[in-house]
């Protein structure tokens, strides 16, 4: 027991030496945190993926920078605890401000790629369709069926295919007009489907959730929707692509 107290006095006093270190460092905080959102404010129109990633630097920044702040009064800097405050405060309100910005801020990217007239696409199905009966073996265009989820930009995909070896299945999306990726960084690892394998035409991937970023609600462009896999050794092929009219989620 006492051992226990022992060591737990000692972790209490690297965390409390660790806190004191960071409290130094809380005006560095507080602009970094100014800078990320400048930033975060610039990009949110163009690049959904980046603009995520930035959303989470602020909101670390910001936890660092509560944590420094409380540790100004461990270290009995009231004045500068009450100025941190202050600006805490202040920084608050431009997360607020870049917040509301970020949901109602509409992207221009369906206007910019709007679906080519006359071109063959696809329409995701609706929300709990039932894609079983529109598959055919012997139809290549219907091993993929894509549905609309719960909200826009939010999709389902079930995958058909004849003869497979065990391995991963996964998608890869591009605008089609400009080849563009979408959602790159999180569409693989979210539509990724470990397969054991088949001998046979069979249902490889059922209603495997992802999500298209690119674009708004209600605001459609051309995307080509490919399907890839990759084997045990790493080797990976495309087996099939097809193109739909999709939106983009709106954060």
């Amino acid at each position: 027991m006492k051992s226990l107290k022992f060591y737990f006095k000692k972790v209490l006093s690297v965390i409390c030496k660790a806190g004191d270190w960071v409290s130094y460092f809380w005006p560095i905080l507080a602009v970094a945190s100014v800078l990320v959102n400048v930033e975060l404010f610039k990009i949110m129109q163009d690049d959904p993926y980046k603009t995520n990633t930035y959303c989470g630097y602020s909101l670390w920044i910001l936890l660092l920078y509560i944590i420094a702040t409380l540790f100004l009064l461990h270290r009995d800097k009231i004045w500068q605890f009450c100025f941190a405050v202050a600006v805490g405060f202040i920084l608050l309100l431009f997360d607020g401000f870049i917040g509301l910005a970020l949901e109602s801020a509409p992207t221009v990217f369906a206007l910019e790629h709007s679906v080519p007239e006359g071109l063959a696409h696809y329409t995701p199905k609706a929300e709990n369709a039932d894609l079983a009966e529109d598959v055919d073996s012997l139809d290549e265009t219907t091993y993929l069926q894509v549905r609309n989820s719960f909200q826009g930009g939010i999709y389902e995909y079930s995958f058909y295919y004849p003869k497979l070896p065990e391995g991963y299945i996964y998608l890869k999306c591009f605008e089609v007009t400009e080849n563009l990726p979408l959602s790159v960084g999180r569409l693989e690892r979210k539509s990724c489907q470990q397969t054991s394998g088949t001998d046979h035409f069979a249902c490889l991937v059922d209603g495997k959730q992802f999500t298209i970023y690119e674009g708004d609600w209600g605001s459609y462009y051309a995307a080509r929707i490919e399907v890839w896999f990759m084997d045990k050794k790493g080797n990976e092929r495309k087996l099939l692509e097809k193109i739909y009219a999709v939106e983009g989620w709106t954060r």
